[in-house]
This record gives structure tokens, sequence and C-alpha cells, in this order.
């Protein structure tokens, strides 16, 4: 059984990490925009609806600093503290 909430603790970290890279796609796509529908079109577009659930409510609640949005900055951190909290329960549910 200690198995499973390792490996559970390890899935919730992967998926941390290619949240992290989605996020980052996202944020770079906002900075060149893609010009055509090709693989940088498509790829920006995944992320903009991979992220969007997880940014709009940030953003409604955090105004726009400027031209600034911090949303992702904020998410990176809200993401990261979850997914701390759920590895290290996964981990001491393990008894590791």
């Amino acid at each position: 059984m200690s198995l499973f909430w390792l490996n559970l603790a390890r899935s919730v970290n992967l998926l941390k990490e290619i949240f992290f890279v989605v996020l980052m796609v996202r944020i770079i796509a906002s900075f060149f925009p893609p010009r055509s529908d090709g693989l940088w079109g498509r790829a920006a577009g995944f992320a903009v609806r991979l992220t969007e659930p997880v940014l709009e409510p940030i953003r409604r609640r955090i105004p726009l600093m400027g031209m600034l949005d911090l949303s992702p900055l904020i998410a990176f951190f809200l993401v990261d503290i979850v997914a701390y909290l759920l590895i290290t329960l996964f981990q001491f549910l393990a008894g590791a």
C-alpha cells in the first residue's frame, strides 16, 4: 500500500512540472504571439486552454498592474504550495 502513496506523490509532482512547462509556454506566447496555425499556434492554444481555468479566477481577484498580469506568477506559487502539501501528505501516508 505504501507503494501506491509514493507513486501518487510522484504523479502529483510530475503533473506540477508539466503544468509549469505549459504555463511557461503560455507566458512566452503572450510575448511572441503565433502568426499562423502552425506548431507554435497549436501549442499556444493548448497552453491557453489548459491554464485558463487556473488563471481566470486569480485574475478576477487580482487586478492588472498596468500592463502587467501577475496571475501566472501567483499560479506558480499556488500550484507549488498545493503540490507540496499533497506530496507531503502522500509521503506521510506511505510511511516514508
